[in-house]
């Protein structure tokens, strides 16, 4: 299962977009400090991580969650969707399974003036490595704080590597979170992700939008997922569904157990029984919900529109941040958007698809945007990504739907 590959190709085909002027800050998201290895050009040598064995002692957490029957819903609603129209256009031919899509033109207060909506848009899906900008912004607040710097060196350690292509040896900072977003890499943002701290950066989101769940590393909900962690959950399926009913205080006591267990196991143990799993009787599609990152499209949509516009950041670190996500994937080589930014995030996997972004128009105004696809009919996450060209196409069409809005004029 390459997820970035296909992604690689495509941000190579669909292009990129400009800047725009600043624009009021909006609130710090709060981050403990890192805890980088270095913070010199020229840092000290640390020793390799031993591999763990085959079959790592863990000691379970204390709370054991009721397990529920399968038949509760494995797609909980969260907030209030209000009705708005659908996009004018239909979904490209192909497109299968649940969808879910909320496009919005905000205010300074980040209200919606005007929406787009589609399906499911206040149900929660996997995000799966849309979550990523959430974690570089993090990083790059704490540069602002003075308490990291874009030049410290972290190790790729098999402890923290995760599944497919990473950067191996020392990378700076800086490095990672570039890769992250425009190369949507696993281990750079578990890099950054464990080194801010994963607790915090979930509470800090939690308070931005209550109805967004960052908890777990790629590696942690993968592992979990492939049946690594038989002596967490020894009934996977049920147990993980239950821990995920759990109240959010109780959630990050598992979470913390998970992401700390994953790195007991390597990238390449992972990435094998994870494409086993996904191709086993063993697949249980309940479990992308309890285990992955999750939003929903209207509440990512709106968080979207307070955080990738980098307001927050100081220049040079917004001017980084910015530029990092008008080159990851994905928008139209030529859209039809009038758009003086468009920054973008999209994710891939077993049978899910989410396409995400901001746009800001020469007007001023701010456009953010969630297309969530999950239990499609297309298995493989390379075949769900040739879908991507088609149905960047339609968000450019429905985003300029809603930039031609007569409130707009």
């Amino acid at each position: 299962m390459k997820l970035p590959a296909m992604l690689l190709s495509l941000v190579l085909l669909l292009g990129g977009a400009g800047r725009a002027d600043s624009v009021p800050v909006f609130v710090r998201i709060p981050t403990p400090p890192f805890t980088p290895e270095s913070v010199t050009p020229n840092p000290v040598q640390y020793s390799p991580v031993t591999p763990a064995p085959a079959q790592p002692v863990f000691n379970p957490p204390l709370l054991t969650p009721v397990v529920p029957p399968l038949s509760a819903p494995l797609a909980p609603t969260c907030g209030a969707a209000a009705a708005n129209p659908a996009p004018a256009q239909p979904l490209p031919s192909g497109v299968s399974g649940r969808v879910g899509f909320y496009a919005a033109i905000y205010d300074q207060q980040f209200q919606p003036i005007r929406a787009l909506a589609l399906g499911q848009v206040n149900t929660l899906f996997p995000l799966a490595s849309a979550f990523k900008p959430l974690v570089v912004r993090a990083a790059l607040q704490e540069v602002d704080a003075g308490r990291l710097s874009l030049r410290a060196l972290i190790t790729t350690t098999p402890a923290k590597r995760s599944i497919e292509a990473y950067p191996a040896g020392r990378n700076t900072v800086a490095a990672l979170a570039q890769r992250a977003l425009e190369r949507s890499d696993n281990t750079a943002s578990d890099l950054l992700y464990l080194g801010l701290g994963p607790e915090k950066i979930a509470r800090a989101v939690h308070s931005l939008s209550p109805c967004t769940t960052l908890l777990h590393t790629t590696k942690a909900w993968w592992a979990v997922q492939a049946g690594l962690m038989p002596d967490v959950f020894p009934d996977l399926v049920r147990g993980a569904v239950s821990a995920a009913s759990l109240p959010f205080n109780e959630r990050l006591k598992w979470a913390s157990r998970l992401n700390a267990r994953a790195q007991q196991l390597t990238g390449p143990q992972v990435e094998a029984a994870l494409d086993s799993y996904f191709h086993s009787p063993a697949y249980a599609p309940e479990l992308e919900l309890a285990l992955q990152n999750t939003s929903t499209p209207q509440s990512y949509a709106d968080l979207l529109a307070r955080t990738l516009s980098g307001d927050d950041l100081k220049t040079p670190t917004r001017k980084l941040f910015r530029s990092w996500l008008a080159k990851s994937c994905c928008q139209p080589k030529q859209p039809r958007l009038k758009a003086v930014y468009w920054g973008h995030k999209a994710g891939s996997g077993w049978r899910m698809l989410t396409l995400t972004g901001y746009a800001e128009l020469v007007g001023g105004q701010r456009i953010a945007y969630a297309y969530f696809n999950d239990g499609s009919g297309t298995l493989e996450a390379e075949d769900m990504e040739r879908q991507i060209p088609a149905l960047v196409n339609w968000i450019d069409a429905a985003l300029s739907e809603l930039a031609r809005s007569p409130l707009l004029k």
